[in-house]
């Protein structure tokens, strides 16, 4: 078969892979966008997940033309973060928490948007769609190798080769791409697992999210458009894989006892329950020989902080700042070039990022004595502090 040549080649048509595929052609490249798992809109159909944006997150999406409609967006107003066992009656054994409103004069600018990542998938298949953008699907990489000093040649399964001036991964955590390029990664894996659905419920939630800390793990409440909220829920791997198994009812009844006598009212289930493992996995650099990773290629964190897909997506909004620039000036594509500004740019934030979360996660995880003063300390002078209230807001939204 011969071989295709085009100027950016991206693998991965997740969320991230596809958002760059459409920032650089909006920008007047044309690239070739690889998808392994077929299709972003035809994959996942009953994905139960959400995710929360950030404003500009959320700008980039609007920009791409990906959300435009606002009835699958909700504001989140104020986020709630407690701590302690429950007790039968839904009641906090401790009462020291961290309240985050919205902010403006009147708090009315919201914290974050919610956005069900059904509507994010669709959304983004009608945005390819519209731009014409060049997809393969399926299409897997089986090799990755420098063809010359400005070239990276990648070999397909159907033994397809595509050669590219700059190659982008973003073939999430399990990067085949990253390996090819010799990146290695600093990583762990956390206890448990971490369970999603989407419930509805008998009380307006008011945009107000919900994060409970407590020993055994996260139990999130996070609102939906109406009386509908997605539940993030960090349980050993045993009990976790029960709750996914167990009857509808049976399910809600400890859903319900974990939300607390003062959330929710009556319960019902609207998505399937999807369980999956919890991780960090930070690639020591943001891309070699010829390749620039993006996305879960680069950085996997805990989901307390709901800040994957923002994360991914500061990603794109860099390298959309770095194509543009080389586009104006007429440059030609330097992967070396674009690397070493590429990681100026994104490198410190995605390591502060992570060892933000995973500080967090350990510390609301432990319940020993000194453990404990440290964590209520903590939590008391961030509820007073201005400047570490906003640290938090910068977190969170």
């Amino acid at each position: 078969m011969g071989e295709m040549d085009t100027d950016i080649l991206i693998v991965g048509g997740g969320f991230v892979g596809a958002s760059l595929a459409l920032a650089a052609a909006r920008l007047g490249y044309e690239p070739l966008l690889l998808d392994g798992g077929g299709a972003a809109g035809a994959t996942q159909g009953e994905d139960p997940r959400a995710s929360m944006l950030s404003a500009s997150s959320l700008g980039l999406l609007r920009r791409l033309h990906v959300l435009e409609a606002e009835d699958c967006l909700q504001p989140v107003r104020e986020m709630v973060i407690s701590h302690g066992e429950r007790k039968q009656d839904g009641g906090d054994v401790s009462p020291v928490f961290l309240n985050f409103p919205g902010t403006g004069r009147r708090r009315e600018t919201p914290l974050a948007w919610m956005v069900e990542n059904r509507h994010l998938r669709a959304g983004m298949e009608r945005a390819i769609g519209r731009a014409g953008l060049q997809r393969r699907a399926p299409a897997m990489v089986v090799e990755c190798e420098a063809a010359s000093a400005n070239r990276v040649r990648t070999r397909l399964q159907d033994g397809r080769s595509i050669c590219a001036r700059l190659c982008i991964a973003a073939d999430g955590g399990n990067s085949r791409l990253r390996d090819y390029a010799g990146v290695e990664t600093l990583e762990w894996r956390y206890e448990g697992r971490a369970l999603t659905a989407v419930v509805s419920h008998e009380w307006k939630h008011r945009g107000i999210a919900c994060e409970h800390f407590s020993p055994s793990g996260l139990f999130a409440v996070l609102p939906l458009p109406g009386r509908r909220s997605s539940i993030v829920w960090a349980e050993s791997t045993e009990t976790a894989e029960a709750l996914v198994r167990c009857e509808e009812h049976v399910f809600l009844a400890e859903a319900r006892r974990r939300m607390g006598g003062e959330h929710g009212g009556k319960l019902a289930l609207e998505s399937r329950r999807l369980a999956y493992p919890l991780q960090l996995k930070l690639a020591r650099r943001q891309g070699a020989r010829g390749m620039l990773l993006v996305g879960d290629a680069a950085h996997v964190i805990h989901p307390l902080a709901g800040q994957g897909l923002n994360m991914g997506l500061k990603d794109v909004l860099a390298l959309e700042k770095l194509l543009g620039e080389s586009r104006r000036l007429g440059l030609a594509l330097d992967a070396g070039l674009l690397l070493e500004r590429y990681e100026r740019m994104r490198r410190f934030d995605n390591l502060a990022m992570a060892m933000i979360v995973d500080g967090a996660y350990r510390l609301f995880r432990g319940d020993g004595g000194p453990l404990r003063v440290m964590r209520d300390v903590c939590l008391g002078t961030a509820q007073a502090s201005p400047w570490v209230r906003a640290m938090g807001e910068r977190v969170t939204g």
